[in-house]
């Protein structure tokens, strides 16, 4: 990735109506003024325009922005190779932490190592959370359009930011001095797959001062498991097993274990000879899911600064942003427990005699989908004030105030009570016929798909940070500078559940709130310098920092720093990072609550490998766990930057990482594979075969339910948040970047990113052993990495990326399969229109042709189970199910 820390100024964004645009021209006094002053975002340092020391960095600037392809903010930085697309996606909610999103948004995990283990900033400050628990930010409520650069400290960052900065920090920085107006519009095209971007960014300068902003709106279309062939149930004929339900239309009659598949026009008492033992009817329920959601947003944010004089400097930033989506689930589905008083009630007749049987059943050509549909609107601004002080030093003040809603909500689900009431009937009017081929009733249908289920969450975020950096003495290698603060963080949270039929549901709500009061300084050593550098220390610096947080309800802590940067020779440095980081559990997964609010029963259909992979149906409980407590890591980095004495510019920078997490927080609550490392949990009370009768009757009692319990629970999984994991991870990140200019064939630039791990072990529980997870399924890879040559010659710029994931094993599977690698390449062609006249219309105009995935790559194989949250045939979690999508692309600037 781009290293440069002044990129040039960014190219236009597309514009696809240009005509509708021009009356946005800037007016008279709009014209270019001067840059004004301006501090440098540093991450990762409070000390304002100082280099970092130590910690890493990789930028994805505004060129690499313009042509990565993507649609919002989310995808750009995907694309860097320390980011995994674990827990918190919107394609795959399988992972720990991926049942919190269920809005389908989209974060960053740096490293793999946990989806809440990474701090956002916007501008290097704080933001309001997304989620209906407030728990990770969504970089897309940022328009793509604004955005400078990204840069992330791959680094444990605790002492500087606070609670999160766990694995390291994501600084999405924003354009600034801007002038006049430019648009852009942006069509994506695939197969049975369709998205779209427009946006438009005005800007203005004035003596001492800018004001930027920016809006964008994004579409991409949901894409359905029937248009992929690789997402299938019955995966026989690419060597893997048959993990299609028994949950069909006609279903099967279970009874003492045995099956008795339901002949296809139905069965009466008339031909109940037809019920043969040991026969099944299997389906593929989940054929018809979404595999992507349909999403659409539309986002504005704008930033600002202006020199009151007097050394006083305004600034600030601000943003609205709402997303909607659109999830389809497979089809509606359960094991329904029949009594012989229902008047379609037939027995077959080699069975042993009872007064009540199982049906296993699928109402996929009698119930409409239950779609999840909902929205996450977010609204933020901040304002901060500088003043300089005497002797170099500058005080600041900031205040952010933030408040995120987002909503998930079902309307047709099954009704536990109703479809049990229907199953008892004793007339036929009104009774649930499971044995029949042709539908029920519109009434009896209707009366038993009625269960809504409402999840609102509303966070309020305020932010107050005082702060003061600047010199304290002139040491021989430069100035001996620190950085002192206080930061106040106040958060509330409003969230709980709406569930039960829709003509008579339960709502409970549950009002939360944290403060959090911080102190921290940091020092700035420059022990060598220009001044007295001498042969092998040409330069050294050595930096320190520590941070206390008081939090109202979990505690205080305490986390130190320490880096240091030392440069034997000119173009060569070499560095190394020590610190303790700290995440604080969210509010949701520990305040205790009266009158209901978050928790449930939800019934679930788990691969269970004792059945040779095939379902089983299982109770999971969600709930709030008072005794969590925070996280902690320790972080350790060494690394080199290399300046290679080559003819063209190019630099090599290696890091070695080694980070060790502690009381990580899990949660398995949508972890439907969770049965093939069963033994792993021994102990830990994850995974109970048989609950006690009761156990069963306590939580029906005091939990909600979605779905239809079985009569006989034979599986409870507690998907409550605990601090059961413990994990290792090592291993090296490597970045590779050469420029070419040349008079003849343009300027060339060639890049290679990427990372290898060396070490990733788990500990899933307190009471296990260590185990080496690393590059199998739903765990970080051994390697992965990313190629780029970007060629521009007069009105031509041309740019190819390959994008590289090695093989793996699915450990999951019986035996363990190893999974193929995964490699795309992406293209991007740009031609300047005003090379081909002085026409008004061409002038700063550009035309690009994009396409990702040229070569149409589809997932690897992996044999592995269909779910409700993702997978099945393909790892959606390491490969895009959407293959080749072909863009056009306009932008303009007036």
């Amino acid at each position: 990735m781009n290293r440069e820390r002044n990129p040039r100024p960014a190219r236009l964004h597309p514009l696809a109506a240009a005509a509708a645009l021009a009356c946005l021209a800037p007016p008279p006094g709009w014209a270019q003024a001067p840059d004004p002053s301006s501090e440098v975002v540093v991450t990762g340092s409070r000390i304002r325009g100082a280099p970092l020391v130590g910690a890493p960095v990789t930028s994805v600037g505004r060129e690499e922005i313009e042509s990565a392809g993507a649609v919002n903010t989310t995808q750009i930085l995907l694309q860097v190779p320390q980011i995994f697309n674990l827990g918190i996606s919107e394609s795959s909610r399988g992972q720990s932490g991926g049942n919190t999103n269920i809005t389908y948004a989209a974060g960053i995990n740096l490293r793999g190592i946990g989806p809440f283990a990474t701090l956002v900033l916007v501008n290097g400050h704080r933001v309001v959370a997304q989620g209906t628990q407030g728990l990770a930010v969504d970089p897309s409520i940022i328009p793509s359009l604004l955005i400078e650069r990204v840069e992330v400290v791959a680094d444990g960052a605790s002492a500087i930011y606070g609670s999160d900065a766990v694995a390291g920090v994501a600084n999405l920085i924003l354009r600034r001095n801007e002038a006049g107006v430019q648009g852009f519009a942006r069509f994506g095209l695939g197969d049975q797959y369709h998205e779209r971007q427009i946006g438009g960014l005005v800007g203005r300068q004035w003596s001492g001062g800018q004001f930027t902003l920016a809006f964008e709106n994004t579409f991409r279309s949901a894409l359905s498991g029937r248009d992929r062939d690789f997402f299938t149930g019955d995966l026989r004929d690419r060597g893997g097993g048959d993990f299609r339900s028994t949950q069909c239309s006609p279903g099967n009659i279970v009874i003492s274990g045995v099956n008795y598949a339901i002949p296809a026009g139905g069965v009466t008492a008339a031909n109940a000879a037809a019920l043969l033992p040991n026969t099944t009817n299997r389906c593929d329920n989940l054929k018809i899911q979404d595999l992507i959601p349909e999403q659409e947003r539309s986002t504005v944010a704008f930033n600002f600064n202006h020199k009151l004089g007097g050394g006083i400097s305004l600034y600030g930033d601000g943003l609205v942003s709402r997303r909607d989506y659109a999830f389809r689930p497979g089809a509606l589905a359960s094991t329904l427990t029949v009594p012989q008083t229902n008047p379609f009630y037939v027995r077959p007749p080699t069975a042993p005699a009872g007064t009540s049987e199982s049906v296993a059943f699928s109402f996929i050509n009698e119930l409409p989908v239950n779609t999840n549909a909902g929205y996450s609107r977010t609204a933020e601004g901040t304002l901060g004030a500088d003043l300089e002080l005497a002797a170099g030093w500058k005080a600041g003040v900031l205040y952010t105030f933030g408040q995120n809603e987002d909503q998930s909500t079902t309307m047709r689900g099954l009704n536990n009570g109703a479809v049990n009431a229907a199953l008892n009937a004793t007339d036929p009017t009104r009774a649930l016929n499971p044995f029949s081929s042709a539908p029920n009733s519109a009434a009896v249908l209707d009366s038993i798909s009625n269960q809504i289920a409402i999840s609102p969450g509303r966070t309020n975020f305020q932010n107050l940070v005082l702060k003061a950096d600047g010199p304290l003495a002139r040491l021989p290698g430069g100035p001996l500078r620190a950085a002192v603060g206080f930061e106040a963080q106040h958060i509330d949270t409003v969230g709980g559940q709406t569930t039960g039929p829709a003509t008579n549901p339960t709502k409970g709500e549950i009002q939360l709130k944290r403060t959090v009061n911080s102190v921290y300084g940091e020092l700035l050593v420059p022990l060598v310098g220009a001044a007295n550098a001498v042969p092998g220390i040409r330069r050294l610096d050595l930096s320190a920092a520590v941070r206390n947080d008081r939090y109202s309800d979990v505690g205080s802590t305490t986390n130190p720093k320490l880096a240091v940067s030392w440069a034997p020779a000119d173009g060569v440095a070499v560095r190394a990072t020590y610190g303790e980081s700290f995440r604080a559990p969210g509010l949701v997964q520990i305040r205790p609550f009266t009158g209901g609010g978050r928790g449930g029963l939800f019934v679930q259909n788990y691969s269970d490998p004792t059945q040779g992979g095939a379902l089983r149906v299982g109770v999971a409980l969600q709930g709030l766990n008072p005794d969590l407590k925070p996280e902690t890591a320790k972080t350790q980095t060494i690394g080199l930057d290399w300046d290679l004495p080559l003819p063209q510019k190019t630099r090599l920078s290696l890091t070695w990482f080694d980070i060790t997490y502690d009381n990580q927080i899990v949660s398995y609550l949508s972890d439907l594979t969770i049965l093939n490392r069963e033994a792993a949990f021994a102990g830990s009370g994850v995974i109970q075969r048989n609950p006690p009768a009761d156990l069963v009757a306590q939580l029906i009692a005091n939990y909600p339910v979605t779905g239809v319990l079985p009569a006989t629970w034979t599986l409870l999984v507690d998907g409550r948040a605990k601090n059961l994991a413990k994990s290792r991870s090592q291993g090296v990140d490597f970045q590779l970047q050469s420029r070419l200019r040349t008079q003849s064939a343009g300027d060339i630039t060639f890049g290679l990113s990427g990372t290898l791990f060396t070490k990733y072990q788990v500990t899933l529980t307190p009471a296990s052993t260590p185990t080496d997870q690393l590059n199998t399924i739903f765990n970080p890879m051994r390697f992965k990495a990313r190629a780029s040559v970007a060629w521009k010659s007069g009105p031509w710029d041309a740019s190819l990326y390959v994008n590289h994931v090695n093989s793996y094993d699915n450990n999951l599977a019986n035996p363990v399969q190893k999974v193929g690698a995964y490699t795309t390449t992406d293209v991007r062609v740009a031609f300047a229109l005003d090379s081909l006249g002085k026409a008004a219309m061409l002038k700063d105009a550009t035309l690009a042709l994009g396409v990702s995935n040229l070569f149409d790559k589809a997932p690897p194989f992996v044999n592995i189970a269909q779910s409700a949250n993702g997978g099945g045939g393909f790892d959606p979690t390491q490969t895009n199910p959407i293959g080749r999508v072909v863009s056009l692309s306009l932008d303009k600037r007036f």
